[in-house]
């Protein structure tokens, strides 16, 4: 169960219980399956770094505003914003492997339409900006299944260190694919590096074909989309970590963007830029993540996951700052590197809270919401910051981000990620009882839950105490309604009266117990006193009702 936080909650990370110690950041490449997926993605993100630099110094050498290169960016982060929690229903309820390839499929077809337009001279900006959205849609198609299926590829002991693996995966690429991409548009016309980049999905598309996995016995039918996504939005609504690390993301991708959105303009304006320089300069930027992946765990360990994002966010305002008005490359180069370590240890300890605190019926709901988040950040910020810079100067916008970064940073700095164990977040088979004698529509027709306590005067301090933490847990499973009621006539009666949407979504709601829910449940039943367990009362809207019907439901939990 989620718990409050303080300033204090996560200062000390501990190992949870009963779980094996991780062997080290590289063990998950030890697991064939991890490994093999692992290589493919380095390559495949070589190439998109590459086509990055590439794209972005078509559109800049073709003496486009800033708001046209600003809306790259913009093009390159909507689908991920608009779409990734619908996607994210579909990898909670499907087989993520089949999402991952199908996402893969469009992201590749959208990489020949952009090669192909740069082989017959159309590649004008408004189509440049065309292909990449294209990309992107396959993108928002692939990321939530993919940021999920973590936890499918590896024990759940090493999550921590696949997702950090990931993250290294990402910025090895960020540091040699714009080096790479620049190299190549030195000697070659960029057609060569959107082919390069087309031919970059072969290899993944392989080892996702390859993977083959267990899926988990469902006993429910999926959830549509509607469903499934008022569902991650009650859950985000009642979840610590996820609605802190959507607010804190968000915050941090809006301001954090004015690097990605006016660097090529920085590399532009030079002396002697050219896209060889902004290859480096995204270099540089890979280098640095690489050298903070290795430092983030000891980092975390020393200060806490949420001081070391207020700790890397703080740093890169100031470093943001020196890149716009450092001038000379002394200057920039080392910014620009501790600007990627701050970056990735930012967005690690984002993704790894999510990834570890978060149950497994709505991981990849929980991660597309936190993806959305960054992306919207970094839509908006792209295009606030843009605008700026084409009014008032490159420099100018970017020391403005720098402001509003280092502001946002301090107003944050006490919002803590709460300490769980995360093992806590495995889910439990509820009790069994009979079936419902009543023949109703399991799809229609509000369901209302009433338990009955009996507590003694002594104990009811202990329970109200925990009545918060309850009505939490109840909306954040599925509940559309929560209330705690005291007998008018017998002031040891307390009744807690849950309201769902329907018998289909109620037991969904039992499907998603945790053993963090379970724990909290059993504190709460311990304070009932009586031979009798706590009586439980499940009724249905009479509209629900079929008379003409006498079908039985096999079985049901309450």
């Amino acid at each position: 169960m989620l718990q409050s936080t303080t300033p204090q909650v996560d200062a000390k990370p501990e190992e949870p219980a009963g779980q094996p110690r991780e062997s080290g950041i590289l063990a998950p490449l030890r697991v064939a399956v991890f490994r093999n997926i692992w290589f493919a993605n380095l390559a495949g993100n070589l190439g998109t770094w590459a086509q990055s630099v590439a794209v972005a110094w078509v559109i800049t050498a073709g003496h486009a505003g800033p708001v046209q290169v600003a809306m790259v960016q913009v093009a390159s982060a909507a689908p991920l914003v608009l779409l990734s929690i619908a996607t994210g229903v579909l990898a909670d309820n499907y087989d993520k492997r089949k999402i991952m390839l199908a996402g893969q499929v469009v992201e590749m077809t959208g990489a020949v339409f952009l090669t192909a337009l740069a082989f017959i001279g159309r590649l004008d900006p408004t189509l440049l900006i065309l292909a990449v959205l294209w990309i992107s849609l396959g993108s928002a198609i692939t990321v939530p299944a993919w940021q999920s299926a973590v936890g499918e590829q590896v024990p759940h002991e090493m999550v921590g260190s696949a997702v950090l693996l990931n993250g290294v995966n990402y910025n090895v690429a960020r540091a040699v694919g714009p080096a790479l991409g620049g190299v190549m548009l030195s000697v070659l016309a960029p057609s060569w590096v959107f082919l390069l980049n087309t031919f970059s999905y072969v290899g993944l598309l392989f080892a996702l074909w390859q993977w083959r996995h267990v899926l988990p016995e469902r006993r429910l039918p999926p959830e549509g989309i509607r469903e499934g996504m008022v569902a991650a939005l009650r859950f985000t609504w009642n979840s610590t970590v996820t609605r802190l690390a959507m607010l804190r993301s968000f915050m941090f991708g809006f301001t954090a963007s004015v690097i990605w959105a006016l660097l090529p303009l920085v590399a532009r304006e030079h002396p002697g830029g050219d896209a060889a320089l902004y290859g480096y300069m995204l270099g540089t930027l890979g280098v640095g993540a690489i050298i903070g992946s290795v430092l983030v765990p000891r980092l975390r360990g020393a200060i806490g996951s949420s001081r070391l994002i207020s700790v890397a966010a703080g740093t890169l305002s100031v470093m943001v700052a020196l890149v716009a008005y450092g001038r000379t490359l002394e200057v920039m180069m080392p910014a620009l590197g501790v600007a990627g370590a701050c970056w990735i240890a930012a967005l690690t300890e984002y993704n790894s809270n999510v990834q570890l605190l978060v149950p497994s019926w709505v991981k990849a709901r929980a991660l597309a919401l936190y993806q959305t988040a960054l992306f919207a950040g970094l839509a908006s910020g792209s295009f606030l910051w843009g605008h700026l810079a084409a009014s008032m100067s490159v420099s100018g916008a970017m020391l403005s981000s720098a402001i509003v970064m280092a502001i946002t940073t301090m107003l944050a700095y006490h919002s803590q990620f709460p300490q769980l164990d995360a093992a806590a977040m495995k889910l439990v088979m509820w009790n069994r009882t009979h079936a419902p004698e009543l023949v109703f529509n399991h799809e229609q027709g509000d369901v209302a839950m009433s338990i009955e306590y009996h507590i003694p005067a002594e104990r009811v301090g202990q329970f109200v105490a925990l009545a918060d933490s309850l009505r939490r847990l109840r909306l954040r499973n599925g509940g559309r309604y929560w209330g705690m009621f005291r007998d008018l006539r017998d002031e040891r009666v307390w009744r807690e009266v849950l309201l769902v949407e329907n018998w289909l979504q109620h037991l969904r709601m039992l499907d998603r117990m945790t053993l963090a829910d379970k724990a909290l449940i059993e504190q709460v039943r311990a304070l009932h006193d009586g031979e009798e367990p706590p009586r439980i009362t499940l009724s249905v809207t009479y509209q629900s009702i079929r008379y003409d019907d006498d079908r039985r439901d096999a079985g049901a939990d309450v």
